[in-house]
């Protein structure tokens, strides 16, 4: 069994630092994020997302195989209080099944717990059905709608 490594990248900077795991990472996220064909393009808009307060906590096994990622932010508003919201979460389509989305959720809920939130909160689209099942299956409810409009 592998031991998993969590690297935190918080801002630009460190962005530049881990340049090379990036570049392992950029195939995982364009797993759920597709529109992102450039990886030039991927680490402008993620140096713009950091520097929107984001956090990316990237996820190996100490052979430095990047396995998985969690994309998420931590605000305040006005009915969960401190919320974490998980924006991304992906797991290497060849990895899964070995419960490595389980144990990225459960350090996303410790590091919320950890910074005061009281709610860990993220939107699935509607198509993502194995996604739902994911999250219902470790206590997570759909409590709302999530509407948007392209402008």
């Amino acid at each position: 069994m592998h031991t998993l490594i969590y690297t935190s990248i918080d801002s630009a900077d460190a962005l530049q630092q881990h340049a090379g795991l990036m570049e392992a990472v950029f195939p995982l996220h364009q797993s759920l994020r597709p529109h992102f064909q450039d990886f030039d393009a991927y680490l402008t808009q993620m140096q713009r997302v950091l520097a929107d307060h984001a956090r990316l906590l990237v996820v190996q096994y100490t052979d430095h195989q990047a396995i998985g990622l969690a994309l998420y932010r931590m605000h305040h508003n006005t009915y969960q209080h401190k919320l974490f919201f998980l924006e991304d979460l992906v797991v290497d389509e060849n990895q899964r099944g070995r419960h490595l989305g389980s144990q990225i959720l459960l350090q996303c809920e410790h590091i919320a717990r950890s910074n005061g939130c009281h709610y860990l909160s993220l939107d699935s689209g509607t198509f993502r059905t194995r996604a739902h099942k994911f999250y219902y299956s470790h206590d997570y409810v759909a409590d709302c709608f999530h509407f948007s409009k392209k402008l």
